[in-house]
């Protein structure tokens, strides 16, 4: 009896470990995001944070800074669900009435360190994109139909130092 419960409990562990180490596989390619990544605009600098979730995912803090007022913007994650990468949105409630559910969008392409994500259902953004354009700098851009017309919004962003 003992010798099965040891066998089990070995079992367990690789199992466990194993499973882990595909979580991380799948999210190795979004490793480079990792960091603090910020957008000078006129009167304010927008703020992405990435960081590891420790448990299979990567989480970002997006924030706008301006003057001595910070404002959280969003939430999201990327995380492997079944073995594909996902990005899901957590909207801040700015508004009565805004959504609350998180919108969950999943990786189509990931083609010349362009990721791109997508949600068809959803109305704007039906994509989500992040360039890795270089060790320091980040292209990511929303885009899709927003009222019937094809609208885009880019964010130009530096690592921060």
């Amino acid at each position: 009896m003992k010798k099965y419960i040891t066998l089990a409990f070995f079992a367990f562990i690789f199992i466990g470990n194993n499973s882990y180490a595909q979580v991380n596989d799948c999210l190795k390619k979004f490793s480079w995001l990792t960091g603090t990544w910020k957008m000078e605009e006129k009167e304010s600098v927008m703020v992405e944070e990435w960081t590891s979730g420790g448990t299979g995912s990567i989480k970002c803090r997006s924030y706008e800074v301006k003057g001595n007022d910070t404002t959280l913007i969003e939430r999201a994650i990327i995380s492997c669900i079944a073995g594909k990468q996902v990005f899901t949105y957590y909207p801040v409630i700015n508004a009565p009435g805004q959504n609350i559910m998180p919108i969950t969008f999943a990786l189509i392409s990931e083609e010349n360190n362009t990721f791109i994500f997508e949600n068809p259902e959803h109305d704007f953004p039906q994509r989500v994109v992040y360039q890795n354009v270089n060790a320091d700098e980040c292209h990511a851009w929303i885009e899709g139909k927003d009222k019937g017309k094809e609208n885009k919004i880019d964010f130009f962003y530096k690592r921060a130092k």
